[in-house]
């Protein structure tokens, strides 16, 4: 699996690459905002994009926006969106985005636990749609 990691915070997005990477995922990408998120899924083409829900520069949810703004151009690659917000209103935008696809919506304090963490990367990259069960989102796996 090769992925593309959008996180606005440099020592989380470290981390981050570090946990991916030690278990054998393939980080092909990094980047610290929009632009250059888009940027980096066009010229890597990942399989999945690890968004952060709250990138630079408002920090509010432009991760989201991102997200919107790959499914559009790549309509393929899954969408793993981290946040440390328990907002359904996020998680009906993710999975409202057009075309449909796989998308999952996380907590960060999945961070303490990176095999939870990696098994739902998985499951988006499988093709499902993953929901955190913190979240209270209908459907959502317990």
């Amino acid at each position: 699996m090769r992925i593309v990691v959008v996180e606005g915070t440099p020592s989380l997005r470290e981390a981050l690459v570090r946990l991916f990477a030690e278990r054998g995922i393939e980080v092909v990408g990094t980047a610290a905002g929009h632009l250059e998120g888009l940027n980096e899924v066009e010229r890597t083409r990942p399989d999945v994009v690890v968004i952060d829900v709250s990138l630079p520069p408002d920090h509010t949810d432009e991760g989201l926006g991102t997200a919107r703004a790959i499914r559009s151009r790549h309509p393929a690659v899954g969408l793993l969106v981290l946040s440390s917000r328990t907002e359904a209103g996020y998680v009906h935008r993710l999975v409202s985005l057009r075309p449909p696809g796989s998308a999952g919506y996380v907590l960060k304090e999945r961070l303490g636990d990176p095999d939870d963490l990696v098994a739902a990367l998985r499951r988006v990259h499988a093709g499902e749609i993953v929901i955190d069960p913190h979240i209270g989102w209908p459907g959502a796996p317990p």
